[in-house]
């Protein structure tokens, strides 16, 4: 008998599972090839959650020859190349050498939900060499939220991709995409404070701000000299607009009410 414990927005609750464990593969360490062990530098794991800029930050990091952080386990990679590999062994083989910048510094993306499945199968942090984190947020949770709901109804991820589906207005749909975001960012920290591990912590609107002093401080980070255009791009624009600003009044007409609070404790 197993017990889990499950987040809601609710707080806490626990249900008893039965697992036959014994029909289970036991997750390993990836074994990486000399030759591609030979060329890596050191490598970068972002650790984030939907609509957070992740795409964004992605794009200044390749430009700056700070790897390129996809999606590398699945997610929108697995949809963007039919030929992708489906085995976690093979996409990590594929994150260290297509991922990589000729700095030698390799990155990756990586959301936590996609880290609960990869993690039954493989034990990811052993397996890259030379690991450095970066914990990415965004402080406007509420603004993200809705950023994701309209992406996942349009399926408008990135600005370069055209949508021939009009948003429409759901109030609920918001409050799911804000509660799978607190899921992630919970599920994130709870990892690094059980696990003991520091990390750079970069905001979304910091990098907005200020994009060169962000790539400088995770350049230091794997320890390369920082040798990039003051003109960083990351060839995508912002996609938040007038209906961004217009579902927010929508939703908080509906959904605050600063008088409610509600918290359980664990016992």
């Amino acid at each position: 008998m197993v017990l889990e414990f499950f987040w809601s927005a609710g707080g806490v609750f626990v249900e008893a599972m039965t697992e036959m464990r014994f029909f289970r593969r036991s997750p390993a360490v990836v074994e990486i090839p000399p030759n591609i062990r030979s060329e890596i530098r050191a490598g970068i794991l972002v650790c984030t959650s939907p609509r957070s800029g992740s795409n964004h930050l992605a794009g200044l990091m390749a430009s700056a020859g700070l790897g390129h952080p996809l999606e590398w386990f699945g997610g929108r990679r697995l949809l963007e190349l039919p030929d992708y590999p489906r085995d976690p062994r093979a996409q990590l083989l594929r994150a260290l050498t297509q991922g990589r910048s000729s700095t030698g510094v390799y990155a990756i993306k990586l959301f936590a939900s996609q880290f609960a499945q990869l993690a039954k199968k493989v034990k990811l942090p052993a397996s890259l060499p030379n690991l450095s984190y970066v914990r990415l947020t965004r402080d406007d949770l509420l603004g993200q939220a809705i950023s994701w709901a309209r992406a996942r109804q349009t399926r408008e991820f990135r600005s370069t991709e055209i949508s021939h589906l009009p948003p429409r207005y759901n109030g609920r749909a918001i409050v799911e995409s804000l509660d799978k975001i607190l899921m992630e960012n919970l599920a994130w920290d709870a990892w690094f404070a059980k696990n003991g591990l520091l990390c750079l912590s970069l905001t979304y609107e910091q990098i907005q701000r200020d994009p060169a002093d962000s790539l400088t401080k995770l350049a230091q980070l794997v320890d390369v000299e920082p040798n990039w255009e003051t003109d960083l791009r990351s060839g995508l624009e912002i996609q938040r607009d007038a209906i961004n600003k217009e579902w927010r009044k929508r939703f908080l007409s509906e959904y605050a009410d600063p008088s409610s609070f509600r918290y359980r404790m664990i016992r």
